[in-house]
């Protein structure tokens, strides 16, 4: 194994170590510690990123696993050795690139220079009993388990939507995650964005909707493409997209019916600005060619931090006529009253329908969450309604798959007398992309 490898194994093991010590989410401590590491070898980073996130999703199956072989259960292990064999289960066991030999020999070594010596017998043994078990078998006793959440998550999936879709939706939080791309079209077009692409080393294939990309082979890394970086494209679901081009298609019918000559868009959970620039591109395209009307976003977040995202997104793509504000939502504030066109509010959630992508989010959130996000909900959307103006057109969305979260806001939507326009729930692992529900509605 070359040395690179091992390096790579050590940073994965104290990015682990530091995520199960101090509770860090595990998107920005893997960055975080890449940065302060300066880590720039590709292979590297991949390896780092595969062994992390993977161990992470997998982390209630890895330690089922474990106890089965394991006379001391995983909960009575050392920290450190519980990582490093936790680390080498889920090379043994869910990557088939990487020969138990090496995984065994690998994770021996990081024992060495943690200065375990004693325990590198134990180490060895339990990784070779993992791997035998592996050939023989393994039987999982519930979907908890099998798919590494939480049971409430799970029974929440399974009485939902029933054990077929379930299971799907379950299984669709293991592995890769297709990546979707929008191509910014002030600036380029699907064609000449593949074009670029593929001078760049990647591929990516056009979709049914005109400024949506999905990439493909090359494992596109927006760090290091500079299509990215000159603000061609931005990463964004296909869900979240489709939400968009659904509301864009209402600003359309809303603008040719009404008078208004400035349109005033508020974005009230914005970060990190995706829909902001979505909707942006959009109306920027659309009133080109009317001198008479123009545009004005506000995208309003809770903090410094999340605005300086939204921002710096901006400031990528060349979006303009956007400012951005820092502000509570779920605070009324009487000076916005029927002040807004257009209302994007895509407000805080479960994210249970991202679970593939923030790996540790299932983790984090509690069944109780629920019911306190909900009311958070229902306070924006309270405010967003009192926003609104007469005609004007709102728009409701999460990333989660919760009825709560979903269907019965909507239905909370209904009773202020808003006449729904369309609506759309989208189940990872059933449709083409992240759990995401949508709902659009006009003000009478």
């Amino acid at each position: 194994m070359k040395e690179t490898d091992q390096s790579a194994r050590g940073t994965a093991l104290e990015i682990l170590m530091k995520y199960e010590k101090e509770g860090k989410k595990l998107g920005p401590l893997l960055l975080s510690v890449i940065q302060d590491k300066d880590i720039t070898d590709k292979r590297d980073l991949a390896l780092i990123k595969i062994l992390t996130e993977g161990t992470v999703e997998r982390l209630i199956t890895l330690d089922y696993i474990i106890d089965l072989v394991s006379k001391t259960k995983t909960a009575r292990m050392k920290s450190t050795v519980r990582m490093i064999i936790r680390l080498g289960t889920f090379q043994l066991v869910f990557m088939d690139s990487i020969p138990d030999r090496a995984a065994v020999n690998e994770s021996v070594e990081l024992a060495k220079k943690k200065h375990l010596d004693g325990l590198v017998p134990f180490v060895n043994g339990v990784l070779r009993a993992v791997a035998g078990r592996r050939d023989e078998g393994i039987n999982y006793p519930d979907w908890s388990v099998e798919f590494s959440c939480p049971g409430w998550i799970a029974d929440l999936m399974r009485n939902g939507y029933g054990e077929e879709k379930a299971r799907k939706m379950l299984g669709s939080g293991m592995g890769s995650r297709p990546l979707y791309l929008r191509v910014n079209r002030c600036r380029s077009d699907g064609s000449l964005l593949q074009e670029k692409l593929r001078r760049e080393g990647y591929s990516a294939v056009r979709t049914d909707h005109p400024y949506t990309l999905e990439a493909k082979e090359g494992h596109l890394s927006p760090a290091d493409s500079e299509s990215f970086a000159l603000g061609l494209y931005s990463v964004q679901d296909l869900s979240s997209q489709l939400a968009m081009y659904d509301l864009c298609e209402q600003i359309k019918v809303y603008i040719k019916s009404t008078k208004t000559v400035d349109i005033n868009v508020f974005d009230l959970c914005s970060a990190p600005g995706g829909k902001t620039c979505f909707a942006a591109e959009m109306l920027t395209s659309e009133l080109k060619d009317d001198p008479d009307r123009s545009f004005c976003i506000t995208a309003f977040d809770i903090s410094d931090r999340k605005l300086s995202k939204v921002r710096e997104n901006l400031s990528r793509t060349g979006t303009g006529n956007v400012r951005t504000e820092k502000r509570d939502a779920s605070e009324y504030d009487p000076l916005l009253e029927e002040k807004a066109d257009i209302i994007i509010a895509d407000l805080p959630c479960t994210g249970l329908g991202v679970i593939g992508r923030k790996v540790d989010i299932k983790y984090r959130v509690h069944q109780e969450d629920v019911t306190a996000l909900c009311k958070l909900q229902e306070a924006i959307l309270n405010n967003a309604i009192r926003y609104l103006k007469p005609s004007g057109i709102l728009m409701f969305s999460v990333c989660t798959v919760t009825k709560e979260e979903t269907v019965r806001q909507s239905e909370y939507i209904e009773k202020s007398g808003l006449h729904k326009i369309s609506e759309r729930l989208f189940l990872q692992g059933v449709d083409p992309c992240d759990g995401f529900y949508y709902s659009i509605w006009k003000k009478d």
